[in-house]
């Protein structure tokens, strides 16, 4: 049998409490939990009055901004309900805009006026205001536009007029800042900022925008001289000479028939240096004619050519032949490079005898070599040099390889009918108008003057078909030059036809068809190897 413990409550009684003392625990806690806030700003507050340094600079930089943000807006709201101070209206008489279109005049102030202004208030009369345009001079009001500009040109001619007939009066540099105050037609009036002196050069020579060219002043043809009197000498002696430097101890270049009109350039102590046609030469002032004023005009040359210059040639390209006499039909003495100095001794036709610098004289032909013309007028003419060696002749069918003079008469008129393809296109295997290739070109030429050409350049090479040349110096207008090697291919190789004055015309390829080319150049003469001369 249990015994109860009599001093323990009943069940349902301890249930209760249980219920109770839960209860009683959750209301704490959400006490606690409403006043945690409160404790964490308790907390959060005595650190910062503790060290507030440390306290901003934990918070985010977003709280900060939204501070700021939340204390201007109301600062601002109070502003705005300040009144603002009003303006002071300025008395002044109102004109109607046709009235302040036609005077010029000064505006009348009518302090009695009493109507109501809006707008900006005057300027202060107390201070040194410039003059209106309007109030001053008319011709202030009117004075030319001035755009700066600057010069494109290397060395620019400034005149004092709209023309190449107005004299030069000055030079500017390319670089150089003017100032463009007009224009007239394609001439710009301009000056210089340390020079008052107005000039005028051509439009073309002036860095300046086309569009403002046309905003300049329009300078009036009333207002612009006339140009002054050509600067032209009349010969008055028949057979005057033109000399290469003003002094008779000059070389004479041309001699002039009276009656001859010559443009004055320079002058050098009584010497004119004068234009004749595409020259340019000296001449005495004692045997001309001037008109009053022209002389003055003429500029004093400041350099005059050397009398005795330097009588030598530099070899323009590589492997130039040298040979012992003035034609390609001498023999090689040895070969020369470009820019190789020469000294030149004698000149026969288009050749020139030189001296190497070891002592070797040769000669060389002209084209090859660059010569100062005033070297060229003063080297002599000489016909010292050995006799053209004798070579055999070719007849035909003889299949000789001679470099003589041949019984086959030249083929001019060929050449001469040759030169229409000038231009033509180049194709492989053509040999019509639409379209060449070399041995196409020359047999389709000589084909239209009865005479029957294979289609190949090697075949052609050959004494069935005509004289053999065997160097370039016998060659006639319509002779057919062989070359061989050229483009890395073996044996003859190439066909061109001769045109006379060291030219021949030849297909040469898709990029420049039909062509001209100079046989004194060193690739083609490297490359040659013969010529053929048509039988007709």
């Amino acid at each position: 049998m249990i015994e109860l413990n009599r001093n323990q409550p009943p069940v349902h009684l301890r249930t209760d409490l249980d219920d109770l003392q839960s209860r009683a625990a959750h209301h704490r806690d959400r006490h606690k939990q409403s006043f945690q806030p409160l404790a964490d700003l308790h907390r959060t507050l005595a650190m910062a009055l503790r060290s507030p340094g440390s306290w901003f600079a934990k918070l985010p930089t977003r709280f900060l901004l939204h501070t700021v943000v939340v204390l201007t807006v109301p600062l601002a709201l109070l502003l705005s309900q300040i009144p603002l101070r009003p303006a002071t209206p300025a008395d002044s008489t109102a004109l109607t805009m046709q009235d302040t279109l036609s005077s010029n005049v000064p505006l009348s102030l009518d302090t009695s006026s009493t109507l109501t202004h809006v707008g900006d208030p005057p300027l202060d009369e107390t201070e040194a205001l410039p003059v209106p345009l309007s109030l001053s001079s008319r011709s202030e009001l009117l004075a030319p536009m001035v755009v700066p500009a600057m010069i494109s040109g290397d060395v620019v001619r400034m005149r004092n007029g709209p023309g190449l007939a107005y004299d030069e009066i000055n030079r500017i540099t390319g670089g150089s800042n003017v100032e463009v105050i007009g224009r007239h037609e394609e001439w710009l009036q301009v000056r210089q900022a340390d020079d008052a002196t107005i000039y005028w050069v051509a439009a073309e020579l002036v860095d300046i925008p086309e569009a403002v060219i046309y905003t300049l002043n329009v300078v009036p043809s009333e207002q612009i001289p006339p140009p002054p009197p050509p600067k032209i000498g009349v010969v008055i002696e028949e057979g005057l000479n033109l000399r290469d430097g003003p002094g008779t101890n000059y070389v004479s270049m041309a001699r002039m028939s009276a009656g001859q009109e010559l443009t004055l350039v320079q002058q050098y102590q009584g010497w004119f240096l004068v234009e004749y046609g595409t020259q340019y030469g000296w001449v005495t002032r004692d045997f001309l004619t001037i008109v009053d004023g022209v002389v003055e005009r003429v500029p004093v040359a400041q350099t005059i050519p050397d009398p005795n210059p330097p009588l030598v040639g530099t070899v323009l390209e590589n492997a130039v032949n040298m040979r012992k006499g003035p034609g390609s039909a001498y023999d090689r003495v040895a070969s020369i490079n470009a820019g190789a100095q020469v000294t030149l001794l004698g000149k026969y036709k288009d050749w020139f005898k030189v001296e190497l610098s070891d002592g070797t004289k040769a000669w060389i032909f002209s084209d090859l070599m660059k010569i100062s013309p005033m070297a060229v007028r003063r080297v002599p003419v000489t016909t010292n040099f050995p006799a053209l060696p004798t070579r055999a002749t070719t007849t035909r069918g003889t299949g000789g390889s001679g470099g003589g003079p041949v019984n086959v008469a030249a083929s001019g008129d060929v050449a001469s009918y040759a030169v229409q393809f000038i231009g033509s296109r180049y194709v492989w295997g053509g040999s019509s108008p639409r379209g060449f290739d070399c041995s196409g070109l020359t047999s389709y030429v000589y084909r239209q003057f009865g005479v029957g050409l294979p289609h190949s350049a090697a075949a052609q090479f050959s004494t069935r078909y005509g004289a053999m040349i065997g160097s370039m110096g016998s060659l006639a207008p319509g002779d057919l030059m062989f070359f061989a090697g050229t483009g890395g291919r073996r044996g003859i190789s190439h066909v061109a036809i001769y045109i006379g004055g060291g030219q021949m015309l030849h297909a040469m390829t898709p990029s420049y068809g039909v062509q001209v080319s100079g046989i004194w150049n060193s690739y083609w003469q490297n490359h040659f190897v013969g010529a053929i001369r048509p039988y007709r």
